[in-house]
């Protein structure tokens, strides 16, 4: 009775719209029970001959990346998620204390659009994120598939090259799940790739989180601090910020989500003129989504999630528009994962504070505990969303749901 009244508090305390998709959830890595290797920390992507391709954390060391062994689990989906392949290791950690190859866990990935390779970037070693410094840091790691997930190259250590980019940083990790590639911009043979870390940056006496984005022109070999110049935190676009994520706008114009109790930081890099120069350009001021109105606000939690610039139409008047998705927790807690979406003007051009401003909410996946979430555009035109659903200790199963634009607004737009 008592747990069945839980339940119904948690139902009622959520505030997305509880709806019944078309398709049933499929759980991809089941966390069964505290006595079982638990999984956590999803990521996805759609490979260019329409492969969805699903990543997770096998924690064997039964905690976050950094306290010991962790291995990067891999299933794919060559019908639009209706079967999945069994389980790969696409990085195995060695469990060897200390080591930089101990583990490998929160994963932000990409499938190029115009090739079949996948970068990935994760988290390595054997330091936890907080506890990071320059001489002992947090490490990161870079690895490719160079054919769409049927193989993965070997982890490369590229924790110098990112901690050089950012020199007041003691510690940092990439935000976990999708690296976004843009529409826009291409230099040579790739669209650029934009993402976004924590780190842990020195402001005087105060050791302060601060987000910063970061991009690169050559599929994930070198990297760049986009409209940052001091890099001592008084230019981070998102000072206090947590987990964050990028999308970009029809525009260019860049969105930076974080991670914050009662629902997200906003902040828009303007570019000045991106046809001619794609690295000039402005932060505005970072923003919170519950201060404005009309803004996402959900209960107390504060959880990764995911944002995502869709093409739809809208319902009533068959009118094409842009609509922005943003995933995460809708409830009092890690519960009830769920959207929120927000037409976006084709050629607009947007304020953080407008940006934040006039969200819809969406469906309502979860009905339970439920944290980080991910999606992918699946070729069928269907959002594949895979999220952490019914918390188990330290884990959680690790399920995905194919949905219609339809689905998610609630029949507004498809």
């Amino acid at each position: 009775m008592k747990t069945l009244l839980t339940a119904l508090l948690l139902l009622g305390a959520s505030t997305c719209q509880a709806q019944e998709p078309a398709a049933k959830p499929q759980v991809l890595f089941q966390t069964y029970d505290a006595y079982h290797v638990p999984y956590r920390i999803p990521a996805i992507v759609t490979t260019k001959k329409g492969h969805v391709v699903a990543v997770a954390d096998r924690r064997y060391c039964q905690l976050d990346i950094g306290f010991g062994k962790i291995d990067l689990v891999a299933r794919t989906s060559k019908d639009n998620g209706r079967t999945w392949s069994p389980d790969t290791v696409i990085q195995r950690g060695s469990g060897i204390e200390g080591a930089h190859d101990c583990g490998y866990g929160d994963i932000a990935m990409v499938a190029d659009r115009c090739s079949n390779r996948i970068l990935c970037m994760s988290v390595t070693g054997n330091v936890i994120y907080i506890k990071g410094t320059r001489a002992n840091p947090n490490r990161i790691a870079r690895w490719y598939s160079p054919d769409g997930g049927k193989s993965w190259t070997k982890a490369e250590d590229v924790t110098d090259v990112f901690y050089a980019m950012l020199p007041n940083t003691r510690t940092m990790f990439i935000g976990s799940g999708r690296i976004m590639q843009s529409r826009i911009v291409k230099k040579d043979k790739y669209y650029r790739l934009y993402c976004s870390v924590l780190t842990r940056t020195q402001m005087g006496d105060k050791d302060v989180a601060c987000n910063y984005v970061i991009y690169s022109d050559d599929f994930g070999d070198s990297w760049a601090v986009l409209g940052a110049s001091t890099l001592d935190g008084n230019d981070s676009p998102c000072i206090d910020g947590d987990e964050p994520k990028t999308e970009e706008l029809p525009n260019g114009d860049v969105i930076l989500s974080s991670r914050k109790w009662y629902g997200r930081f906003f902040n828009v890099f303007r570019f000045k003129d991106i046809h001619t120069n794609q690295e000039e350009g402005t932060w505005g001021t970072c923003v919170a989504s519950h201060d404005v109105p009309g803004g996402i606000k959900v209960g107390a939690n504060s959880c990764n999630g995911e944002i995502m610039l869709v093409d739809a139409v809208e319902t009533a008047t068959k009118r094409p528009v842009k609509l922005m998705l943003q995933s995460l927790p809708c409830g009092e807690g890690r519960v009830d994962v769920g959207f929120w979406y927000k037409e976006i003007l084709p050629n607009g051009i947007y304020s953080p504070r407008a940006f934040a401003h006039n969200w819809t909410k969406g469906l309502q996946v979860s009905k339970t505990t439920s944290a980080y979430s991910t999606m992918t555009l699946q070729k069928d035109g269907r959002i594949g969303f895979f999220w952490e659903e019914q918390s188990t200790d330290n884990g959680y199963n690790m399920a995905y749901i194919p949905l219609t634009i339809s689905e998610i607004t609630g029949g507004q737009y498809k």
